[in-house]
């Protein structure tokens, strides 16, 4: 009798893993359900937002998001999470932007083919020179996101770095505010806010500044998927590069 009710045991415990697993973020669930679950940063411009007035918010994260919810043929819905802790308690499908590191896998999610490139820049207004080495950073204040390796470099070049703009937006606000006299953040930022400010900044490459890699390719990170789900994502990816629906994003956000 206990040796039946052990075996009834496991049988069950095995019935819900395998349950658990197709409810888990695979392509077949995602089409059963109809729904396809974005985890996005509340507030992370250009990248993402929450918003008031849509359901949605805004971001080019987003916007790559309801590409491929539209082509899937799915309604896409948003966990907003500022955390690890945070995405825990959600069910969320992917995140839209995660580093693809080659010949580097990841422990918890899947990691897609990658479909941008993202570089990052020191910005200055137009009327500084151009910035071709850290040394020409020496008494500027350089706005940075804490713990970067940009950060690390401006130290290791006696740079105090100012880190109390925790995002990327609040930093060029900063810039062209006169609060900081440089501002590191990605290209994608940089074009951005230059395009809904309507003003001119000055690009430097920040690999080239810092003499460190510091750019990487963009990718999908799929939660708990499995080797199918990954391929759909893969060919979803093609076909919003194919149709041109990646390019009129870039051309949104000043890429």
């Amino acid at each position: 009798m206990n040796k039946l009710f052990i075996n009834f045991v496991v049988r069950s415990i095995v019935m819900l893993g395998v349950s658990f697993s197709t409810m888990a973020n695979t392509i077949d669930h995602i089409i059963e359900t109809k729904e396809l679950e974005l985890c996005a940063h509340p507030q992370q411009m250009p990248i993402s937002k929450r918003s008031e007035s849509t359901d949605l918010g805004s971001g080019f994260q987003i916007d790559v998001a309801r590409a491929l919810a539209h082509k899937l043929n799915v309604r896409l819905n948003i966990s907003w999470v500022i955390n690890k802790r945070h995405v825990k308690n959600t069910e969320c499908d992917f995140y839209a932007g995660v580093a693809k590191i080659q010949d580097r896998e990841s422990k918890y999610v899947k990691i897609s083919d990658a479909y941008y490139r993202m570089t990052f820049v020191v910005v200055t207004l137009k009327k500084f020179p151009p910035i071709e080495s850290a040394t020409q950073l020496h008494n500027l204040t350089v706005g940075v996101s804490a713990g970067s390796l940009a950060a690390r470099a401006l130290h290791d070049n006696n740079i105090e770095p100012a880190v109390r703009f925790p995002d990327e937006e609040s930093r060029l606000q900063g810039l062209i505010d006169g609060k900081i006299d440089a501002a590191v953040v990605s290209s994608l930022a940089a074009n951005w806010f230059a395009k809904e400010k309507r003003i001119e900044l000055r690009l430097n490459d920040a690999e080239m500044v810092f003499d460190i890699a510091t750019n990487y390719d963009y990718a999908l990170g799929l939660r708990k998927a499995n080797n199918e789900t990954l391929i759909v994502f893969n060919n979803q990816l093609q076909g919003i590069r194919e149709d041109g629906t990646l390019s009129q994003l870039f051309e949104k956000y000043g890429i």
